[in-house]
């Protein structure tokens, strides 16, 4: 059994869903940013110290 869609009509199409999915991600993208910062920023920092300790030890 399948269901017949083609009398079905959206109020929005392909492009006006894209736009709005882009202003959601204008909006949420610096959150999202930030978050991955505050994550990955310790473990960079301390990869950078071990090198410079490991050079220096040299």
């Amino acid at each position: 059994m399948s269901i017949d869609f083609s009398t079905v009509s959206l109020p929005f199409n392909a492009a006006d869903l894209l736009s709005s999915a882009m202003g959601f991600l204008g909006v949420v993208g610096p959150f999202v940013l930030l978050g991955l910062a505050i994550v990955f920023v310790p473990k960079i920092i301390s990869v950078i110290r071990s090198a410079a300790a490991t050079k220096g030890g040299h």
